[in-house]
């Protein structure tokens, strides 16, 4: 992984979530937004990819003010340069926003809102770890196992990793 951006929007899986799935790849289009729609069965997550991780912050903002009775995460990272961000909304409403290495380098440049349960022992290593090959790719893996998010993690036998909505 040499780059990585996505946006998370929270759905109901009590509910069939491929309708509300479609339904929210539809309102994305309404507002113009293309972003590639994937979703994993037992997740309570939508994943919106997205090819520009610098943007990640901005466009889960936007998100979020589509969707405000939702829950939105932005998650992104570049492994050459150690930059990672990670981005939490209900609503518009800021939970929390980290963000490190995109303006300076291996430095926490914005730090917002409530701290999360899993930070301490994921980003005191990275904090550690910072330059070391691989390790911000291992961090934003072991977020998204740790959040259920689509397309991390192990999928059991026989079951693909995420399905693509495809957005008309």
């Amino acid at each position: 992984m040499a780059k990585f951006g996505a946006i998370y929007l929270s759905i109901d899986v009590t509910k069939n979530s491929i309708e509300e799935v479609e339904n929210v790849a539809a309102i994305l289009v309404k507002q113009g937004y293309l972003f590639t729609v994937r979703y994993h069965q037992d997740s309570p997550w939508i994943q919106l990819y997205i090819d520009e991780p610098e943007n990640v912050i901005s466009y889960a903002k936007q998100v979020a003010r589509i969707f405000p009775n939702k829950q939105t995460l932005g998650l992104a990272a570049y492994t050459v340069s150690d930059s990672v961000s990670f981005c939490y909304f209900q609503g518009e409403n800021i939970i929390r926003l980290l963000q490190s290495g995109f303006s300076q380098e291996r430095q926490w440049e914005i730090i917002e809102g409530e701290k999360q349960a899993w930070e301490d022992e994921l980003f005191s290593k990275l904090t550690l770890e910072i330059g070391k090959i691989g390790m911000v790719s291992y961090h934003i893996q072991q977020i998204g196992v740790l959040l259920n998010l689509p397309g991390f993690g192990i999928p059991r036998q026989g079951e693909p990793w995420t399905k693509e909505v495809t957005q008309e």
